[in-house]
């Protein structure tokens, strides 16, 4: 079924306010006139809007006739914004928290989700997500969808005319319910009677699998509703199929989306753009306009750089996605207007930009497996209030894909099943420690092996998955790391645990017990191997080499990852030769094929955004192109193409250039 287009299949940069009224606010849309908001916007020039409408306290901030209007309203400022952004000629969406909404859980006891103890999530002495914040979520097949979240988005679509929601509060904050309902409706569709309440308990897997199934039945229920009431009005749940929901897309949203972390957030920001950018929806990422070195209740934030700024907009725009500022007004609704400006420089930099990123597809050079059958055979909420952790499993994959980029790879992030249906596409793919891989993805693997694909593979258990295909065999039961790897005239430490292996016609990588590389330190066994398998290669690591640099980001780990790398895919279509906090990213259009460059070097938010370089380009183009350039401001730039090899140099690079090539069809 074709998915119906809507506004935000055509947008690039946006901004985003809410507010999340609560009882305590007495000035609500006080200062908020219209032209004070024309005004500000007007800095901007944004694509589209998005405005404050009910957050995680359940109260409204505008006057409500169906949900909890909160007391202290002066005046409807989402009347105002709906009249500013129709004469902007601007789509407006909303931001509506929907599982989590404190007022309902206060006066519906019956409607929250439970813990297995009977106990309503959101109970002070309760799990929390984060110090402070303990969501109180409904259960999915509560009377909640029927009785307060579509009457309500309904009303404001009547009422104001909206374009679009974004609801918050969703997947993130979705416990695994074991309610009197949920309970009765996972025995009616399986049968089983003894219901599990521990990971370790019968069932436990198939009882997380319905609760998911009843999450995505509330996503479709008020889609469904909300389409059916306005053709084109787009419908959003913040972080759903995104990589903390990995399940096959089924519900009928219309984008994807997410907020980056308020600090230090590009190592996630980068594998959310990359694994959105394969689900086959619009997407995008909305960035924190303020920070804070600390925790987020009682934060002292301060607003972020607009260098900072332009470096997670290049970063979404450079991987295909639409990018958005996140800023609050004051409880008045007043915007403050020097926060403004910042965005009024960022969005200058993100147009410059706009017409090489906006369309653009990935170039398919290296696949990254994000496996939803090890995700959640391994992201245990026991503890937690989220049915959609993250934890250890995301962790992994920063540590997978930062290995790749830090070595000047560029890569995709996908699923099994579009791994499955675009595998053939990739020269190269990387299963980093992904357990309980269905037998049928294994085999698939090994058969594009054999047709000429090369494979990375790393974890104590490979092994044992890929039995007769690593050219080694076990030896012996896994023990417990660090071991060490070699980096150069050195090692490294890599985490356990390790599988002992002898070799079986494959080549092998020594590893070490101390950091000594001296024959009492090198184990009998490798630490890692590569053979030749049909007409392809596979490359096998042995160890928690992707956990390990997640946590530890050791250069010596990325120089041992990048030789093995190296002598598996040998040269690629885009090579680098740059620090490793130069990111490469290959896109392409029709009659354009563009190399982004991202210089990552700063974490700190508010850090300033140091040139880097030189750097070099090395681009395989069987002809030469008719125009090379630099964008942005479409400048003409060094280079040179010699026998298929096109080679581009830049004396520094500060926060994002693309290379430009124009080449025949």
């Amino acid at each position: 079924m074709t998915r119906p287009k809507t506004w935000h299949d055509d947008v690039f940069f946006g901004l985003h306010f809410d507010l999340h009224a609560s009882a305590d606010d007495t000035e609500l849309g006080a200062e908020t006139t219209y032209a004070h908001i024309r005004r500000e916007l007007e800095k901007v020039m944004p694509d589209f809007v998005q405005y404050d409408c009910k957050g995680h306290p359940g109260y409204s901030g505008y006057p409500t006739q169906v949900g909890v209007a909160a007391p202290g309203i002066v005046r409807d400022a989402l009347a105002v914004w709906r009249k500013v952004t129709r004469d902007m000629g601007l789509p407006l969406s909303v931001h509506y928290s929907g599982t989590w909404d404190g007022v309902q859980w206060e006066r519906h006891p019956d409607w929250a989700r439970r813990r297995p103890d009977g106990r309503r999530y959101g109970e002070p002495d309760g799990p929390q997500m984060m110090p402070g914040i303990a969501p109180q979520p409904m259960a999915a097949d509560s009377p909640y969808d029927e009785a307060v979240l579509i009457p309500q988005l309904l009303e404001l679509i009547e009422r104001y005319d909206i374009d679009g929601v974004w609801v918050d509060g969703e997947c993130w904050a979705a416990a695994p319910d074991w309610s009197e309902t949920t309970r009765a409706l996972f025995t009616q569709h399986t049968g089983i009677t003894e219901i599990p309440t521990r990971p370790d308990d019968p069932h436990w897997a198939e009882y997380l699998a319905f609760n998911r199934s009843r999450f995505e039945a509330h996503l479709a229920r008020y889609a469904e509703a909300l389409h059916a009431r306005k053709p084109g009005f787009a419908v959003c749940s913040n972080w759903a199929y995104t990589v903390r929901m990995p399940d096959d897309v089924s519900a009928p949203l219309d984008y994807l989306s997410g907020d980056f972390v308020w600090a230090f957030g590009l190592d996630s920001a980068e594998l959310e753009a990359k694994f959105m950018d394969s689900r086959g929806l619009p997407w995008d990422l909305m960035a924190w306009g303020f920070t804070t070195a600390g925790p987020m209740i009682s934060a002292r934030w301060t607003a972020k750089t607009a260098e900072h700024l332009q470096l997670e907009g290049a970063l979404v725009a450079a991987n295909g996605g639409a990018f958005w500022i996140y800023d609050q007004p004051l409880r008045s609704g007043r915007l403050v207007d020097w926060h403004m400006d910042i965005f009024a420089e960022v969005a200058r930099f993100m147009r410059a930009r706009q017409a090489v990123c906006q369309g653009s597809t990935s170039a398919p050079h290296v696949a990254l497996l994000h496996s939803q059958s090890h995700f959640y055979a391994n992201n245990h909420p026991e503890g937690t209030p989220s049915l959609y952790n993250t934890g250890k499993p995301m962790r992994t994959l920063i540590g997978a894909l930062q290995l790749l980029l830090d070595n000047g790879y560029h890569a995709d992030v996908m699923n099994e099943g579009a791994l499955l249906r675009r595998m053939n596409d990739y020269p190269v793919i990387v299963v980093a420690e992904q357990t309980h891989l269905p037998q049928g993805l294994r085999d698939a693997l090994l058969a594009w092996v054999r047709r000429g694909g090369s494979l990375l593979l790393t974890g104590s258990h490979v092994v044992h998955d890929y039995p007769g295909a690593l050219g080694v065999v076990a030896d012996g039961d896994a023990i417990a790391g660090p071991m060490y790897v070699p980096a150069g005239d050195g090692t490294a430490p890599v985490g356990g645990p390790w599988q002992p292996v002898k070799r079986a016609g494959a080549r092998t990588a020594p590893l070490y017990r101390t950091p000594d590389t001296g024959k009492r330190s090198r184990s009998p066994h490798p630490a890692a191997a590569i053979r030749r398998f049909g007409r392809g290669a596979i490359a096998a690591v042995f160890g928690a080499l992707a956990t390990s640099y997640a946590e530890y980001r050791y250069p010596g780990i990325r120089t041992f990852a990048g030789d093995l790398l190296r002598a598996l895919t040998g040269d690629m279509p885009v090579q680098i030769d740059a620090p490793p906090w130069v990111h490469l990213v290959v896109r392409q259009k029709p009659g354009q094929r563009i190399v982004h460059l991202l210089n990552m070097r700063p974490a700190n938010p508010l850090s300033p955004v140091a040139p880097t370089g030189p750097v070099t380009v090395y681009i395989r183009h069987g002809r030469r192109p008719r125009r090379v350039c630099a964008v942005p401001n479409d400048a003409e730039i060094a280079w040179k193409w010699s026998k298929g090899l096109l080679t581009v140099e830049l004396a520094s690079l500060h926060i994002h250039t693309a290379i430009v090539l124009e080449v025949e069809e």
